[in-house]
């Protein structure tokens, strides 16, 4: 099922093109630098969503927009977290686990002016991906209890989860989006945005976060 979230993510692009009347014109009103931050559902596919659920994701950066260009150059912080399966975390005789990626990425994203308060957004971009995974296993441990309702800590037996196994790595990828924006006062803009990444490790990894973000 994940594969196929990457097909109506193109036929939408290509819609987008072709509809598109305006699609050199720079907007009329401009600044040179915004900030953005968006978060939401991230889609693991490839190799990886065999070993890893779906999950979170949350990406912030800046963007510096040249007048008139309707091409400006981005750099962004992304953040995605999810859980190991069940069977892959069986598979390895643990019962539980998390996958992380942290991704610092540069690249472009292309906004022209549709003149309405509803445009569309392409960008792409490559950069460095680190991939973080753990393994765990319920085991007791040693150490200070805490309670959360009364505030103090006591030595103590625990039950939690106890890392038995992790992996963790840094590979070049890349990246291509496609996102519907919505213009607000003050050269702001709520935006929709689906993502494709792909990471150059030796298996697949490739995830699509959609997410809702506010550019201002």
């Amino acid at each position: 099922m994940r594969r196929k979230l990457v097909t109506p993510i193109v036929l939408v692009m290509v819609a987008l093109l072709c509809i598109s009347s305006a699609w050199a014109q720079p907007r009329k009103s401009w600044k040179s630098w915004y900030g953005h931050i968006a978060g939401g559902y991230n889609s693991l596919s490839g190799d990886a969503g065999d070993v890893a659920d779906d999950g979170l994701n949350i990406n912030g950066g800046a963007t510096y927009w040249p007048e008139p260009w309707p091409l400006g150059l981005t750099l962004e912080l992304g953040f995605n977290k999810s859980d190991i399966t069940s069977e892959a975390a069986a598979a390895a005789d643990a019962t539980g686990g998390n996958a992380d990626i942290w991704s610092l990425t540069a690249g472009a994203v292309w906004s022209p002016d549709t003149d309405g308060k509803v445009g569309f957004q392409l960008s792409g971009g490559i950069g460095g991906y680190h991939l973080d995974a753990d393994l765990t296993e319920l085991g007791l441990f040693v150490g200070p209890v805490c309670s959360p309702w009364f505030w103090w800590c006591a030595p103590g037996i625990g039950v939690g989860d106890v890392i038995v196994g992790s992996v963790s790595t840094t590979k070049f990828g890349w990246n291509g989006g496609i996102g519907i924006t919505f213009e607000l006062e003050s050269d702001s803009v709520i935006y929709l945005e689906a993502k494709y990444h792909s990471v150059g490790t030796k298996v697949s990894t490739e995830y699509i976060p959609i997410v809702i973000g506010y550019r201002w």
